[in-house]
């Protein structure tokens, strides 16, 4: 990218240049042609950083938000709700770019590009026309499931809020009913199953958990908003099944010139679609050698689908699948102190649950699922996708095929520590409002796959499989990079890209499915594993030869997860900036 934008301002600043009379003319001009924002007396300040200061302020308490009259709850997924979210996002966008950037510090300057990013994305995302599109954000039993699921039972203050959510449930699906127009058949499809798998646990699963574990004084209540939502999810899953009319097959596609926008204006990417496909597939053919070279060497007489599909064999038990993330995850955290690699920040804890029904159909083995906190500690939830008593014997042997002992190992680091959850656990410390709420998956996904080969530097691989899972992953993520940017511009289609996994890879047919699913309701996230991997090592390698002997890699990336999520090309200068090295010459503080 180029130097930041700048934004003068146009009106004089500080001291005594406007008189007082004509300050207060020309403020009620402004509010009347809404270009005042949300803090007048901010846009005069001498200094452009109490400007961003305050703007930053004023966005995050909720001054730009537009929200609809209606107080009924659920309103936010409204069609009115999505308009006014644009008009907010634009509003907020002109008193931001009122700002004079060539004034900010660097730490600012990146601040305020990657606010400017977001809001640009909220403008241009309503051309998306979400509220009619996507039935799935209609089932939002999602936020109780996993307090539900967990060991230990829910406060009666919890268990209040898990009957609000259960009535607002059926309040969001009949807005779906009125709002939802011709969604691509996919999408129906998958709401549909999430709708069975809510039906299932709204019965015997929490009707049990309220029975046993709920105060009495709520006991009757939940239990009857329980089955009057279990009845609306039935009616909610026949209206998409048999009555709703659905768009064309491929309607999930954002097209070229969309795909293109983002990678360039949201993730500040040198890519285009075609350029990215391209990359991917240099890369996908540079890892395919490696993992040949690694299976002859475990195996000369076999090729290396053979190689990997008896490591596909060694897996946990039926109901072990958890229990055997969990057991990785504990021996990475032990390296990540034994060694001193990484400081962990304190308290922290790291739980493990089911996957939510809504991911079990796009998250095929695990997932992060963020912090919460609870008692006063920060706690992620890593989601872990198991055997279902609806599977039948051979989805059941499919997925233990799936979740083998290599890619577990290599998945537990990539999700816990010290990937995500660390990665999470670093954000949340940040001083800076920006970097520790929003986020950039190239970097996020980056820092994964940064955190596997690391660790495989410091010997926590320790099996041929784990190093054989290792590469196996690898190359699945390389195929994310052709794929993605494919079905999205029209260069492959849906099926297509289940066959590459397939046939390219070596995945299950239902991990396949389950991956190219979450790529049509994520454009240009699946790239961002081995793309945003890639900067990092480059920026590594780039500090390592400047420094030589004085470069300690556990700096490097207490330096990296310090400076937040940021979008690869910020992150950069972020870094370089902490170090006071950028492109090769010393910056001075400011």
């Amino acid at each position: 990218m180029g130097d930041f934008p700048l934004y003068p301002l146009s009106l004089p600043q500080g001291g005594n240049i406007m008189k007082p009379r004509w300050i207060l003319v020309l403020f009620s001009l402004m509010v009347m042609m809404g270009i005042g924002g949300c803090s007048p007396l901010g846009f005069f300040s001498s200094s452009p950083s109490r400007a961003f200061e305050s703007f930053l302020d004023d966005y995050f308490n909720g001054a730009f938000a537009l929200r609809p009259s209606s107080t009924e709850p659920m309103a936010w997924l409204s069609a009115t709700a999505d308009s006014l979210r644009a008009v907010s996002a634009s509003r907020a966008m002109r008193e931001l770019t009122a700002i004079d950037t060539s004034q900010l510090s660097m730490d600012e300057r990146i601040d305020w590009q990657q606010m400017e990013a977001m809001l640009k994305r909220e403008v241009r995302d309503r051309s998306l026309n979400i509220p009619a599109r996507i039935p799935g954000q209609y089932l939002t039993l999602g936020t109780i499931y996993g307090q539900v699921a967990r060991r230990r039972p829910p406060t009666p203050e919890e268990w209040k809020n898990i009957r609000k959510a259960i009535d607002d449930a059926r309040v969001a699906m009949e807005t779906g009913r009125r709002q939802l127009h011709e969604p691509p058949p996919l999408w129906v499809r998958l709401a549909v199953n999430t709708a069975a798998r809510y039906e299932e646990f709204l019965g015997e699963p929490l009707v049990t958990r309220i029975k046993t574990a709920a105060p009495d004084s709520l006991r009757s209540a939940l239990l009857h908003s329980t089955e009057e939502t279990r009845h609306a999810l039935v009616r909610f899953r026949i209206f998409l099944s048999d009555t709703l009319k659905p768009g064309k097959d491929d309607s999930w596609g954002v097209g070229e010139e969309y795909y293109d926008w983002l990678l360039k204006e949201v993730h500040f990417l040198p890519y285009n679609s075609a350029q990215l496909i391209e990359e991917g597939w240099r890369r996908h053919n540079e890892t395919k050698k490696l993992l040949k070279d690694l299976a002859q060497r475990i195996d000369p007489e076999k090729s290396w689908k053979e190689v990997i599909e008896e490591m596909k064999s060694r897996h946990p038990e039926p109901g072990r699948i958890m229990e055997a993330y969990r057991v990785q995850s504990d021996r990475a955290r032990r390296l990540l102190v034994v060694l001193d690699l990484v400081a962990i920040p304190e308290p922290e804890t790291l739980t493990f649950v089911p996957t939510p029904p809504a991911l079990r159909e796009t998250y095929a083995w695990a997932g992060y699922g963020g912090i919460t906190i609870q008692d006063k500690v920060p706690t992620g939830r890593f989601f872990v996708t198991d055997i279902v008593p609806e599977m039948s014997p051979d989805q059941v042997e499919e997925k233990l095929r799936a979740q083998n002992r290599g890619w577990i190992t290599v998945i537990a680091l990539h999700e816990g520590y010290p990937g995500h959850h660390l990665q999470n656990l670093y954000a949340m410390k940040s001083s800076r409002k920006v970097r520790s709420r929003f986020g950039s998956t190239y970097y996020g996904e980056g820092w994964g796959l940064y955190a596997e080969s690391w660790m495989a530097r410091s010997g926590f691989y320790q099996t041929t499989d784990d190093s054989l899972a290792w590469l196996h992953m690898r190359l699945w993520r390389t195929a994310r990079v052709i794929i993605d940017p494919s079905i999205h511009t029209g260069r492959m289609t849906y099926e297509q890209a289940i066959r590459f996994f397939v046939e390219e890879v070596g995945l299950e047919r239902s991990a396949a499915e389950a991956e190219v699913n979450r790529y049509t309701t994520w454009p240009t996230q699946a790239p961002s594993y081995i793309i945003g991997w890639l900067e990092i090592e480059k920026l590594r390698e780039e500090l390592r030869q400047a420094l030589g002997e004085q470069f300690s890699e556990k700096q490097f990336i207490e330096t990296l997860l310090g400076v937040g999520s940021l979008p690869l090309e910020l992150l950069k200068r972020a870094v370089r900036y902490q170090y006071g090295y950028q492109l090769g010459k010393v910056v001075a503080n400011e």
